[in-house]
């Protein structure tokens, strides 16, 4: 089988919490453009960068630092992960996902989610707005973007039969467009009912959590008449080190920070306590965390146990070193991905 594995960034910018000190963005940017060269010369084969906004991210604009990446690189997949469609304007994403597309060579695609936090959506005025029928709007004006050219937009986001030539058009005929969930029913089945692609993210918690909303996906691609084959992608954090031992050590600091970075997280919080992340790194938990024997048992399980296509770890979460990230990217890629691979055939 077809199985990619790659890497993603939230290109977190939070304080370092061994040391104290807090990251400088502009090398922070170049850090995960050098990650995404060592990714590639590793054999990996997608990148990932979300999007987020505030002042502990630099990834603001996820197609700015791809179309840099792009630059940089001839074979990897670059996609975003994910866009928050709901916060922005879907015209102007699939623009500027068109001309990604082009500087590539054909090898951009989307990840767009509903998320935003009330901070972002209150400085953009959207706080009032209901986000899901927001988002729902934005979704369905981007779909059409890319299956008709021109497009003629109707809704209540565009006056009806507006029609609006975009140019470049993306290389690849079809763009990928994958829909970013956490594993909500009402997210699931509106990927399923529209026919896209699953990403789901999942940062903690047992894994077998995840059986039943991938089943879920299926079911609804099924009832609406699509391809029960569509993929489905898993995005989740994790590290790889000599020992088990130092995966844990290396990387527990920096996924506690980065999650607290993210959510109502406090110190004290259950679960990213170090108790709580050995389970997590275990073989029922969901994070991929572990020396090279663990990892590649952990993906393959998880592979068999829902059967996705696309593997993507968040290996410098919470801002983990560059130098230990890119001591990750080498193992995976060379030590890890083989063994995967001869495992699922």
């Amino acid at each position: 089988m077809n199985f990619e594995i790659g890497i993603f960034s939230l290109g977190e910018v939070v304080p370092d919490p061994v040391t104290g000190t807090r990251p400088d963005s502009r090398q922070r940017l170049r850090d995960i453009i050098e990650q995404a060269e060592a990714a590639e010369r590793a054999g990996l084969t997608v990148i990932g960068v979300g999007e987020n906004h505030g002042t502990d991210v630099v990834a603001a604009s996820p197609v700015v630092l791809l179309s840099a990446i792009a630059g940089r690189t001839h074979l990897l997949r670059l996609t975003t992960a994910v866009s928050v469609l709901t916060a922005g304007d879907p015209v102007r994403l699939y623009e500027q996902i068109a001309m990604l597309d082009n500087i590539s060579g054909g090898r951009a695609e989307l990840i767009v989610g509903r998320g935003a936090s009330q901070r972002v959506l209150r400085a953009l005025g959207l706080e009032q707005q209901e986000h899901d029928a927001l988002f729902e709007e934005k979704l369905r004006r981007l779909l059409t973007l890319r299956e008709t050219s021109p497009p003629t937009f109707a809704g209540p986001l565009a006056r009806d039969g507006v029609e609006l030539e975009l140019e470049p058009r993306p290389l690849q005929p079809c763009l990928p467009i994958w829909l970013g969930s956490s594993g909500t029913p009402a997210s699931v089945a509106r990927a399923g009912a529209l026919g896209l692609p699953l990403a789901l993210l999942r940062t903690h918690g047992p894994f077998a959590g995840a059986v039943p909303v991938v089943a879920a996906y299926r079911r609804a691609l099924e009832a609406s008449g699509r391809d029960v084959g569509t993929p489905v992608g898993l995005n989740v954090p994790g590290f790889v080190a000599r020992t088990p031992a130092q995966a844990r050590e290396l990387s527990h600091p920096y996924f506690a920070a980065g999650a607290r970075s993210h959510g109502p997280v406090g110190p004290a919080d259950p679960r990213w306590s170090r108790e709580e992340y050995d389970r997590e790194c275990g073989p029922d938990g969901t994070l991929v965390v572990g020396d090279v024997d663990e990892v590649v048992a952990k993906i393959v399980a998880q592979q068999r146990a829902l059967g996705h296509q696309r593997l993507l770890l968040r290996m410098d979460a919470g801002g983990v070193p560059h130098h230990l990230v890119l001591e990750s990217i080498t193992l995976l890629g060379a030590e890890v991905v083989p063994r995967v691979r001869a495992a699922l055939g």
